[in-house]
């Protein structure tokens, strides 16, 4: 058997000369060629692949081709692949790849050879995809070939092949099992070379690492969770690692530390409200039940906790073996450290939350869950009816005058180096002034008062005080003092030493006691000067003490008096109260009064969700109906408009007609007496001009002394109805108003008419009427028959002294019956010109005192209809898309419920 290492390396003549031969390799195997043909069949096959090795390695190329021609031998082979190998170093590259291309074996490792040869030709002359897939071939049919899969990894890396050099990677990692390769492929994805490629894509090699090496397992479980985080694929990697770590035995003694962090973080991030329900549903089971399989240590009773609020709120998706494997690691668990910390921020996230979706929460929740998180101040409520008088001893721990004895607010007081007063109201947090203020504020009810100032026994005894206000029966104030107890670390009742602990008070300390049934309760004996001798303040003090634990057997009582106001009783009440009120467990009571408010929060924002969708609703029913009444309005007010033209255009045209009248019928009689002007010495050649004149004259003054005064009065009458009508129609409309304002709860509807119409009419009545009419009508001058025969014959006859008699009967007959109604129709539609243009406007004015209240009337229902259609379109994307608003709610809740387990730890 020839050694494969000889045929590559051309070793092979080596085996023809002996070890001791001192001659050169052609000589002697000359030698051995000449003693061959001597015999019968010679074989000189091997000699001549010998010789064509030694002229090879002499760089004789042409010889050595020569001799490896014509070689029919098994050696055939190797012969073709020596004469590619000749060609090629002869630069002759062409025939080189043709010789290597026609070599055909089934022995695997020429077959390697001759690729690899192929591989380095198509690199010198740049045919890099050739290169690559002749790479790719002798990996695939012969991997195992010393140093392919390297040569393969530096050429891919070289050419920045990433694709090729991980897939390389891959298979060589899981037919090897090498952990060399594993920390390749780690190298190529903590790169970023690996972003393109799908998550299942790695999980048989992952498969094959977790037999090989957990560590490096979960380095590179950690580097692709990383890559993937931040894409689209995210869903299909958790899906594809759950199904992979789920099926995966772990060994109790393996620590997966890094990896059980990351499924923490997966599952805060699922769950933080940016995905919804349905998107995660599925996902978050498995990312759960993988994290408790992987968790130790305190990391176990967070991941315990969360697979026990997960199964709580969506029954069924966490299988039972796990929700009771979550309830025994519970309770082997301490009490998580970090608790007070994480649900202040969980309290926050909800905060953040409900601002970015423009949510409202109370400043007061805020402040209180505020003061819960700072555990270096005790928080004391001092609560008591108004005949403690508990004012006198609230201001005795303050040191200062701070609540008076019939308070209704709620105050905070606290040590401070600088003084200062703040109103925590609804609508945000108020800087005051001074304690005076506090009694002025209007948002008393709402509000809490918090005062900080330098007192010296609250800042040695570390403590704050929430005094309440005084209990006279109001449910209200009832309400706010049992929320109020869960700010608080404890409860000083303060009773009145001459009625103590009476009927009304016990059911009101069995009301907190039930609202917060782990609250430390003591009392305040007060007053105490009220008992003139000792005997009797004891009794008291025996008899209330008994009568008390009856109801709270933990209860202590502090006997104080306003009298003895002495560093003695000071000293005697910080002893009482560090007793009464210890600090060693405070932490985890401030946790638990965090995540009650944290509770209440997600309830109130539940119920503004419902809130809100039923205020849309209202909104829309009350904007159509109020609507249908503004079209109404206008449809009144319209027809107000109409009836108001008609009386008023009605009343109009009859002065104006009454006028006409006057006019029609008095100018006729004016001119007819005119003929009483001629006598028979006029001259009646020039008779009809000077009748002409006068009768002109006597229209004027007719017109300008008896018609226009008259008229005027008449405008000033109708002016004055007018008024009366607009007057009337503003009283309807300020009833309207105010009908349609107490609708809105504001003066918005203000529906004020123009009265300026009537000032613009009176100066057009004065301009019409106080004129001078000075228009000369021809009323003589004429050219009828009849005139022209008069007028001639007044010219013929005027001098003929006899002719004038008769010519003075023919004028002033015919004077006195001419018809002048043409004349006075003429007169009067020239006079009443104007006041018909006055009548055609009057529409546009009518129109115009109306216009303001009807543009009000219209612009409120464009308005209604913008409500509604803005109300319409929050109301269905509400309906729509119902989980946008509640998922996150249900999220935040599973998140709470969390931290409620968490303090059941070791429970």
């Amino acid at each position: 058997m020839i050694s494969e290492n000889l045929l590559i390396n051309k070793k092979f003549y080596e085996t023809l000369i002996g070890e001791n031969e001192t001659a050169h390799p052609i000589q002697i195997l000359g030698e051995a060629y000449l003693e061959r043909q001597k015999s019968d069949v010679p074989e000189l096959a091997s000699i001549r692949f010998a010789q064509g090795e030694v002229y090879f390695h002499s760089k004789d190329y042409e010889t050595a081709v020569f001799k490896w021609e014509n070689i029919d031998s098994e050696l055939s082979s190797w012969a073709n692949k020596n004469i590619a190998d000749a060609y090629y170093e002869l630069e002759m590259l062409s025939m080189a790849e043709e010789k290597y291309k026609s070599i055909t074996t089934d022995d695997l490792v020429l077959r390697a050879e001759v690729a690899l040869q192929l591989f380095s030709l198509y690199i010198e002359e740049k045919r890099f995809d050739l290169a690559s897939k002749t790479i790719k071939d002798v990996v695939s049919f012969y991997p195992d070939y010393p140093n392919v899969s390297e040569v393969a990894r530096a050429f891919f890396e070289e050419q920045q092949d990433w694709n090729s050099g991980i897939e390389l990677a891959m298979s060589e990692s899981m037919r090897t099992g090498y952990l060399h390769w594993f920390d390749v492929l780690l190298g190529y994805i903590d790169s970023g070379y690996t972003e393109d490629l799908p998550p299942d894509y790695f999980i048989p090699m992952l498969k094959s690492l977790y037999d090989a090496d957990r560590n490096r397992f979960e380095k590179v479980v950690l580097s692709l969770w990383s890559i993937y985080r931040k894409q689209d694929t995210y869903f299909a990697w958790l899906e594809s690692i759950n199904s992979l770590i789920s099926e995966a035995e772990i060994n109790q003694f393996d620590s997966w530390t890094d990896l059980s962090q990351v499924y923490q973080r997966t599952y805060l991030e699922l769950i933080d409200g940016s995905y919804l329900i349905k998107d995660i549903q599925f996902t978050v089971p498995q990312v759960l039940m993988n994290w408790l399989k992987l968790s130790e240590d305190q990391n176990a009773l967070f991941a315990a906790a969360a697979v026990l609020s997960w199964s709580e709120n969506f029954q069924g998706s966490i299988q039972d073996s796990v929700a009771h494997d979550a309830e025994t690691v519970l309770m082997k668990s301490r009490k998580h450290p970090d608790s007070l910390r994480e649900s202040k921020a969980l309290f926050e996230s909800i905060l953040h939350w409900a601002s970015r979706h423009e949510l409202q929460i109370g400043e007061k929740t805020k402040w209180m869950a505020d003061l819960l998180s700072n555990i270096q101040i005790q928080q004391i409520l001092v609560a008591g009816t108004g005949e403690s008088n508990k004012s006198l001893f609230v201001n005795f721990l303050s040191g200062e005058e701070i609540t008076k004895p019939d308070t209704s607010v709620f105050t905070s007081i606290s040590d401070s180096d600088l003084a200062q007063i703040t109103e925590i109201s609804p609508s945000g947090i108020i800087p005051l002034d001074e304690l005076e203020a506090i009694s002025l504020s209007r948002r008393q009810r709402d509000s809490v008062f918090e005062v900080k100032f330098p007192s010296e026994f609250l800042q040695s005894q570390s403590i704050g005080l929430i005094d309440t206000p005084v209990l006279n029966g109001q449910a209200g104030i009832r309400e706010e003092l049992l929320e109020s107890t869960h700010a608080a670390d404890g409860i000083l009742y303060v009773l009145d030493a001459s009625a103590p602990f009476t009927e009304r008070e016990r059911t009101i300390l069995l009301d907190i006691k039930k609202e917060s049934p782990y609250q430390h309760i003591h009392f305040i004996l007060n007053r105490m000067e009220k008992i003139y001798n000792e005997q009797d303040a004891i009794r008291v003090l025996e008899e209330t003490t008994a009568r008390i634990r009856e109801y709270f057997p933990a209860a202590s009582v502090f006997a104080w008096s306003a009298n003895y106001q002495g560093q003695k009783q000071l000293n005697d009440l910080a002893e009482f109260l560090a007793y009464g009120f210890p600090k060693g467990n405070l932490a985890e009571e401030r946790t638990e009064r965090i995540l009650y408010f944290t509770r209440k929060t997600l309830s109130d924002l539940l119920e503004r969700r419902r809130d809100m969708e039923n205020g849309y609703i209202d909104s829309i029913q009350w904007n159509e109906e109020m609507a249908v009444k503004l079209n109404g309005a206008i449809n009144q007010l319209h027809d107000n408009e109409k009836e108001k033209m008609r009386i008023l255009k009605s009343s109009y045209r009859a002065i104006k007609e009454e006028v006409k009248n006057d006019l029609t019928t008095e100018i006729p009689k004016i001119l007819r007496k005119c003929a009483n002007l001629l006598n028979e010495d006029s001259d009646f050649r020039r008779v009809h001009i000077d009748l002409n004149d006068a009768m002109n004259s006597k229209i004027q003054e007719f017109i300008n002394q008896t018609v226009s005064p008259k008229f005027y009065r008449s405008l000033q009458d109708w002016i004055a109805v007018s008024q009366e009508e607009f007057s009337q129609s503003q009283f309807y409309l300020e009833e309207m108003s105010d009908g349609f304002n107490t609708l809105y709860g504001d003066d918005r509807i203000q529906l004020e008419c123009d009265f300026k119409v009537l000032d613009d009419w009176r100066r057009d009545a004065d301009r019409m009427t106080s004129g001078v009419y000075s228009d000369e009508v021809n009323i003589l001058m004429r050219h009828t028959p009849s005139q022209l025969l008069l007028k001639g014959a007044g010219k013929l006859l005027g001098a003929i002294a006899q002719n004038k008699a008769a010519l003075y009967t023919r004028y002033k007959k015919f004077l006195e019956t001419m018809d002048y109604d043409d004349v006075a129709e003429s007169i009067a539609k020239k006079y009443l010109s104007q006041f018909d243009l006055f009548e055609k406007s009057l529409d546009r004015d009518i129109s115009l005192f109306f216009r303001y209240p009807l543009n009000v009337l219209n612009q409120a229902v464009t308005a209604s209809h913008k409500e509604i259609k803005e109300s319409q379109e929050a109301l269905d994307k509400m309906r729509e898309n119902p989980e946008v608003y509640l998922d996150p709610i249900t999220l935040f809740e599973v998140k709470l419920r969390q931290y409620e387990w968490m303090m059941n730890a070791g429970k």
